[in-house]
């Protein structure tokens, strides 16, 4: 597009967007990017909920060098943190008045885990570039996908365009992984789960709520759907808890920085099991400070 200069990848603080060259470079979790030295130097962090700082960033020459910003609906492994919508109205704002593509990681939040088949629209997000992976084939097989809007598919087929995007994968387009993928579509679409997880969602929020009164929990949060984190008062209480959870027959992980436990059940789950597990999580975080029995 005549546009060298703007190579830059902006992304947010807490952020995660996987554990390859770039992924690692522009991590928000800085124990994710601890030990390797700089990968990609055109990668830079800002706030996660702090558009000011972003506009910042543009105003002090930045959009003459970035070409991304990267944002998740719902950061993840960062420890569950809903995007507002004054954050994420004035981002897209932003981002088109300088230029720069806005890309939404839904890794995570793709394909119902939300209650939303993905979660960028319901958010205001609006993407230039969508990416997914995960829910689309719910793990069975490795599948991962790039969407991309009018802007940027444009240049390379117009009639007279020359660009070419070289890239190449050993297993692109895999036969058996897209299979995978087709067939998990047909069964989220036929056992409606995106609806499911909407729905069980508030299932989910209500049977949480006794834990904002447990003296080691400093928040609950919601993500949408089944999708939640509780945080506690330090890493060392969570991971008790998590132990106590395993124990227990329910299997969670340390998130963020240590300190929040992920809520994340399989969209098939049952309401019943849903309110078992989340009892379970209550006991143990009732229970954290008392010794395991041997």
């Amino acid at each position: 597009m005549g546009r060298p200069d703007k190579r830059v990848i902006v992304s947010r603080e807490r952020c995660y967007h996987g554990l390859h060259g770039f992924g690692t470079s522009i991590a928000g979790l800085p124990a994710n990017a601890d030990g390797y030295g700089r990968l990609i130097p055109d990668a830079e962090l800002v706030p996660r909920d702090d558009w000011q700082a972003l506009e910042a960033l543009f105003a002090a020459g930045g959009s003459e060098r970035i070409a991304a910003f990267f944002i998740e609906p719902v950061i993840g492994a960062g420890g569950v943190h809903r995007a507002s919508p004054g954050y994420v109205r004035n981002v897209r704002r932003l981002c088109r008045e300088h230029d720069v593509l806005l890309v939404a990681d839904e890794v995570i939040t793709g394909f119902g885990r939300t209650g939303e088949m993905f979660a960028s629209g319901p958010a205001g997000i609006d993407p230039d570039i969508l990416m997914f992976a995960k829910g689309v084939t719910s793990g069975y097989q490795p599948l991962g996908g790039v969407i991309v809007g009018e802007r940027v598919s444009e240049p390379f087929w117009a009639d007279d365009g020359e660009l070419v995007f070289r890239h190449g994968l050993t297993y692109q387009g895999h036969a058996a992984a897209c299979v995978a993928g087709l067939r998990n579509l047909e069964i989220i679409e036929r056992e409606e789960l995106v609806g499911w997880s909407r729905l069980l969602g508030v299932t989910l929020s209500t049977a949480l709520a006794p834990l904002r009164r447990c003296p080691d929990v400093v928040d609950v949060r919601m993500g949408g759907g089944l999708m939640a984190a509780v945080e506690f008062t330090g890493a060392d209480v969570a991971a008790a808890v998590a132990e106590r959870c395993w124990e227990a027959g329910v299997a969670t992980r340390q998130i963020g920085t240590g300190e929040s436990l992920q809520i994340s059940p399989p969209l098939s789950i049952t309401e019943a099991d849903l309110l078992w597990g989340c009892e379970r999580l209550l006991e143990a975080a009732e229970t954290a400070a008392e010794p395991l029995p041997s």
